[in-house]
Parts: C-alpha cells; structure tokens; sequence
C-alpha cells in the first residue's frame, strides 16, 4: 500500500467517526439515518446520469450490498439506542477486519502477506480490547454488544461484496454512486412507516447532524471503495477502522462517555498496526 492510499484511507477514517458522532447526538436516530443515507443518495442520483454505467458483472455486488448496508443500517441505529459511541463503535468496526481477513483468503483467494495479518490482526486487537469494562458489573448490559457485533458483521459482508463488486465494475466512481442512489430508498421506505408521523418535525431537528453526516458518509466510503482497487480488500477495511482512536477520543472530549487508561493503550495498539502496514 502506497503512503497517498494509506492517507486516503486514514482521512476516510476521520469522516467516518464525525459521522458516527452526529448519528450518536441526534434525538431520533432512525431518522437521522435515513436523513444521511438520502444525503448521499441524492448526490448519487444527481451523478450518475453523467457516468458510464458499470459492468453488468458488477450490478449483482451492488444489489447485494443494498441489502446488506440497510441490514448496517437498522442494526447501527438500535445498537446506539442502548450503548455508548466508545462501545458500539470499536465492536462493531472490529469484527469486520477479523471476518474479511479468513474470508479474502479462502473464498476469493487473495493473498496477504504474515506482515500485513500481522497489522490487521494488531489493529483488531486493540478495537477488541475496547469493548469490555475492566470490572463488569451485574448490571453491564449485553444488548448493545449483540447489535453491535451484528453490525459488524454486516459491515463485513458489504465490503466483501463492494470489493469484488468494484474490480469487475470498470468505474470505481460511478459503482459507489450507484450504490448510493440506491441504498438510501430501503431505508428511506421503513422510516417512512414507522416514523410516517413525526418524520418531518424530527427531520427538522437533527438536520443539522444528518446533512453534513450524508455528505461525510458518502466521502468516506467512496476513498474506502477506490483504494480497494488498490490495495488488499481485508488491509484497506483494517486501516479504515482506525476509526476507532478518533471515536474514542470524541466519546471522552464531546459525549463525556466514562473512559479508562486501557481506551488509550487500545488506541495505541491501533496506531502501531496502522504504522506496520507501512515498514
């Protein structure tokens, strides 16, 4: 991986965690979800009459992660119903390295070299260790771990889909706005449903969190889906959830959420895998 993909990569995991935060400060969570996700989808509806359409090997990939990014979604939005950002965040980008690392190789064959498992599984253990308290109590609740690991697998399956996807696309642009024009109408539909009376009054509260969100999200994941053509799918995923050190930092600074001396080490232990990639 070059020094500009690794620099993309790390800014991509700025705007990321930004948008993290916003979806976390807004009162409805759903709708703000789906405020973000139209955000983004508008962009791509306004975009892709301009671009080659991608290969016709490409649209099954972009079909699938459809589902599975609104599958992201809806589980993201209950997990922060219950958890805090510093904990539902790490989970939920953790676990998607560890996946896509045994998958890329056994299904699609991709080779990673033991320096860069060795980096991915560094990082995955320092967004692991961020998960538990260092004394669980009775009343520690679990609800928010189970969403969070559900997200994450999801997260897993649609950067699979979207890093396979890419390649056979031909065009990195026009596959990632496609997507994003059309993701955003699963969602849009459900929170149409379940929010069909109060959406517009909660749309008007949280814009101010959902509107830069869209645009942040739509960014990030872009770079995400160009440097997959780049560099290996599981080390691009990997260095993206470094994330997670900027999360943590916002849970103390901006949410005031409880921290402990290991948030610090963990983050450490996440900065060191990110540095490896790179000897």
């Amino acid at each position: 991986m070059t020094f500009f993909v690794l620099s993309l990569v790390l800014f991509s995991a700025l705007m990321h965690a930004c948008w993290n935060l916003f979806l976390k400060q807004s009162e409805d969570r759903l709708v703000t979800m789906a405020t973000i996700h139209l955000v983004s989808g508008v962009v791509g509806m306004a975009a892709v009459p301009f671009l080659p359409l991608p290969y016709v090997e490409s649209w099954p990939y972009i079909f699938a992660s459809v589902l599975l990014h609104l599958g992201y979604q809806l589980f993201l939005v209950k997990a922060y119903v219950y958890g805090d950002l510093g904990q539902v965040y790490p989970i939920a980008r953790g676990i998607s390295p560890l996946l896509l690392g045994f998958i890329t190789v056994f299904w699609i064959g991709e080779e990673l070299t033991l320096q860069m498992m060795s980096a991915i599984g560094l990082i995955s253990l320092g967004i692991f260790s961020l998960m538990f308290p260092g004394k669980m109590s009775i009343k520690y609740r679990f609800r928010p771990i189970i969403y969070a690991l559900a997200t994450g697998s999801f997260i897993a399956a649609y950067t699979l889909a979207d890093g396979v996807g890419v390649r056979a696309s031909g065009n990195a642009a026009s596959y990632v706005l496609w997507l994003m024009a059309l993701e955003c109408l699963p969602l849009l539909g459900i929170t149409l449903i379940l929010r069909k009376r109060t959406v517009f009054s909660s749309i008007h509260k949280n814009w101010k969190y959902a509107v830069p969100g869209g645009f942040l999200s739509l960014s990030a994941y872009w770079i995400v889906i160009w440097a997959m053509q780049h560099a290996p799918i599981a080390l691009v995923s990997a260095i993206r959830e470094s994330s997670v050190v900027i999360v943590a930092l916002m849970s103390i600074w901006v949410l005031k959420e409880e921290t402990t001396v290991k948030h610090l080490l963990s983050a450490v232990m996440v900065a060191v895998g990110v540095i490896l990639t790179q000897l």
